[in-house]
């Protein structure tokens, strides 16, 4: 194995590419206490050079991809060199508005780069794609279950509350808060008929949630047993 080949194996899935994960979790932890406005105004030199270090370190890094990768143009206009070429483009032009700050957060997609990752979301598309009509199916349901709970609290609550419950429209975000047994509390009913209504509802937002992660589970369970026969083939 040539020298390049070697580079180009650990840049990718080895010892610089753990590397370039810290270096990417180091700047995701710096971008997000840049957001915090004590600290920014204390240490806004900090944060400007470690931005500038960064960018270097991810220059640096795209630099040696294509300087060890037999196709390099290639990789410059794949996702992955897309995604290099935006996430240090905004600082190379000295730009600092908002839109192209924005461009930054592709740095995180370069945490999907190595090999076990890909794999790993290779097996979760295999999953989804086996059971796609499963899904189809209970998308559908969950939208009858969702336009029937909006009709049933409309009926039991508009009377009560026609500011809240003015429609089966304006009903629908308490059918989908409740099916979904978020609940944030803005809109509940105060009828007995619509506390019971909203109990049965809410039961059922739980047995929602458990189908379709029980068909994920099941479809991901044998996507993997189908690329260990793969391996071992």
């Amino acid at each position: 194995m040539t020298r390049r080949k070697k580079i180009a194996n650990s840049i990718d899935d080895g010892g610089l590419g753990i590397v370039v994960v810290v270096v990417i979790v180091l700047y995701l932890i710096n971008l997000t206490l840049e957001t915090v406005p004590s600290l920014k105004k204390t240490h806004e030199d900090i944060f400007e050079s470690l931005e500038i270090g960064f960018t270097i370190i991810f220059t640096i890094e795209l630099i040696i991809r294509l300087a060890v990768y037999e196709r390099p143009v290639k990789y410059l206009f794949s996702v992955f060199g897309v995604i290099d070429v935006l996430s240090i483009l905004p600082s190379l032009v000295g730009a600092n508005s908002l839109a192209l700050r924005v461009l930054r957060l592709f740095r995180v997609f370069k945490l999907f780069r190595s090999r076990r990752m890909v794999r790993a979301i290779d097996e979760i598309k295999a999953a989804i794609w086996d059971i796609r009509s499963d899904l189809v199916l209970f998308g559908f349901v969950v939208l009858i279950l969702l336009y029937l709970s909006a009709v049933g609290i409309y009926m039991f609550e508009h009377e009560a509350q026609p500011d809240k419950f003015s429609s089966i429209p304006a009903s629908m975000w308490w059918a989908v808060a409740t099916l979904t047994t978020v609940g944030y509390g803005d809109v509940y009913p105060v009828t007995l008929g619509g506390r019971v209504f909203t109990a049965v509802v809410t039961l059922l937002g739980i047995g929602i949630i458990a189908i379709p992660t029980s068909l994920v589970t099941n479809a991901l369970s044998k996507a993997k047993k189908r690329t260990r026969k793969q391996d071992v083939t």
